[in-house]
């Protein structure tokens, strides 16, 4: 006798598979596999799979947590430590064999930062004998001269408070006071101010960063001393300013002694940045560098110019000197 299977039980294998092709953990599995299929037929990079954490790594670390807590670590930390020194490395090494380094600004900008810190570091410089560090000193003293510095009190009036037209007038009817032959206590004139109403012994960059550059070049161009005149009202980002120069401290050129530790300082950072850049040609020389055109050679648009440096010969096209 022969039993006939209905319809329905024939089905019912077939609901079983779709039912699981639609089970996200499944789908979860499916793709990993092909991911690790394609990987294996890529030829996935090979990496060493030794990792070894010496007993020098292990005081580093110990030395590292010490100087960060105070105290040596206890077995369990130092433990921990090297656990997380053992991750850091095997996540290392799996992202080289993915080869998630190619593709990455950051990495690469990284890469080229410390190649950069290298050659910094294998730079060996000799210090100048005092004969040539004075000589190099005087082809350059403009460097250390001390700027002018200006000692002034003011007058403020608030263009939020008063209005601009307002503070204005206010400002010159005050300024006309000041200046007559019997002017009242400057102090008592004016809108609170919530910085220093006198300063004494300021450069020009000090005023600027304070009230701003339009204020810096009126002090430079004013009288000074005790009886010098009031003048303004000059504008700063606060608001109007009614001033007074007290006294002004001229240039001053300071001899080599003076500034012989800045003066060797200054030769050494100049003297690296020039074997650096040295050293970028030296290994610049070993490739082949080819820039190609930004526009066909056969346009004759003129969106690019030759503007006589080493971007023109970048925007040309060919090969780079």
């Amino acid at each position: 006798m022969t039993s006939e299977t209905s319809p329905e039980q024939n089905s019912t294998p077939r609901k079983r598979r779709f039912r699981l092709l639609r089970d996200p953990f499944v789908v979860f599995l499916l793709i990993g596999a092909g991911l690790f299929a394609l990987d294996a037929w890529r030829g996935g990079g090979e990496v060493d799979r030794d990792i070894v954490v010496s007993r020098a790594e292990m005081a580093r670390l110990a030395g590292l947590w010490e100087a960060q807590s105070g105290r040596a670590p206890t077995p369990e930390e130092l433990a921990g430590l090297v656990e997380a020194t053992v991750r850091e490395e095997v996540l290392f090494r799996e992202a080289l064999r993915l080869g998630l380094d190619q593709d990455d600004t950051i990495i690469r900008r990284r890469l080229a930062q410390k190649m950069g810190f290298l050659l910094d570091d294998t730079t060996r410089l000799e210090d100048p004998d005092e004969a040539a560090l004075r000589r190099w000193f005087e082809g350059r003293a403009e460097r250390w001269a001390e700027p002018p510095r200006w000692s002034f009190r003011h007058v403020y009036f608030s263009v939020d408070r008063r209005g601009e037209q307002q503070a204005q007038a206010d400002a010159t009817g005050v300024l006309e006071r000041l200046r007559s032959a019997s002017p009242p206590a400057w102090r008592s004139l004016g809108d609170p101010f919530m910085l220093q109403r006198e300063y004494a012994e300021r450069t020009a960059q000090d005023v600027g960063e304070l009230f701003g550059r339009r204020f810096a070049d009126a002090l430079a161009t004013s009288g000074e001393g005790a009886d010098a005149e009031w003048f303004g009202p000059v504008r700063s980002a606060l608001g109007l300013h009614l001033v007074q120069v007290v006294a002004t401290s001229p240039p001053r050129q300071r001899g080599f002694e003076e500034v012989r530790a800045q003066v060797l300082e200054e030769w050494r950072r100049e003297r690296r940045r020039e074997a650096n850049e040295q050293a970028y040609r030296d290994l610049r020389a070993r490739y082949e560098v080819e820039i190609e055109p930004l526009v066909d050679p056969g346009d004759d648009s003129e969106a690019v110019r030759d503007d006589g440096g080493d971007g023109a010969a970048a925007a040309a096209g060919g090969r780079a000197p």
